[in-house]
């Protein structure tokens, strides 16, 4: 038997979630440094990429380019929402206090940055805070599920580790997009892209809806 059927379809809201947060991670940055030039340092791809991206960053005024990559980046985070209940969900023959914990860390921190990022981008800049506190919780929720991944090998260890890594990884590529909230989503983006391609692609190998023994 199969997983469940909404397990795939939360795989599939993944996969374009993941998609659309990598593909516009160097648009948005872009966006972000030309309508508020002086406001940090550009990182040192952006001229580069600035000059080869022209045409999807200069369709309206720069403030009104970067408010519309923000809105639409917004949604990557409910994207990843239900990816991340499949995830319990597969995990409820298994489950532990550290399951739990990551699970709600994770889904709470989704939730809280979905809100700040709106707010940032729909209500001026009201909201920025909340953003950076939803992404940390991300990292933490992550850290402690990837250990619980490992503990229980319902999945393959691999994704255990690679949301393990998201936490430090969100560090480093803030660093060299040099943007928030588009930089440190990057490695989550990758996780749950994997994650959806498991939940789709791999739905044989899924634990089923069949009781245990």
């Amino acid at each position: 038997m199969h997983a469940p059927r909404w397990v795939a379809l939360a795989g599939v809201a993944a996969i374009i979630g993941g998609i659309t947060a990598i593909v516009l991670t160097m648009p948005f940055a872009i966006a972000y440094h030309t309508a508020y030039p002086g406001f940090d340092v550009p990182p040192y791809w952006i001229s580069a990429a600035g000059a080869a991206l022209r045409p999807v960053i200069s369709f309206a005024a720069p403030s009104v380019v970067y408010d519309v990559y923000g809105r639409v980046f917004d949604l990557v985070y409910l994207l990843f929402l239900p990816a991340t209940f499949a995830l319990h969900r597969l995990h409820r023959g298994a489950t532990s206090t550290i399951e739990r914990a990551g699970f709600v860390t994770l889904a709470v921190g989704l939730l809280v940055t979905f809100v700040g990022v709106a707010g940032d981008y729909w209500a001026d800049g009201a909201l920025f805070v909340m953003s950076v506190l939803g992404l940390l919780t991300i990292g933490v929720g992550a850290v402690v599920y990837g250990v619980a991944m490992l503990q229980r090998a319902v999945l393959p260890g691999w994704l255990g580790w690679l949301l393990i890594g998201c936490l430090p990884g969100a560090f480093i590529v803030t660093w060299i997009i040099g943007h928030i909230p588009s930089g440190p989503t990057v490695p989550f983006a990758a996780f749950f892209l994997a994650l959806g391609y498991v939940l789709v692609f791999r739905r044989d190998t899924l634990p089923t809806d069949e009781p245990a023994l």
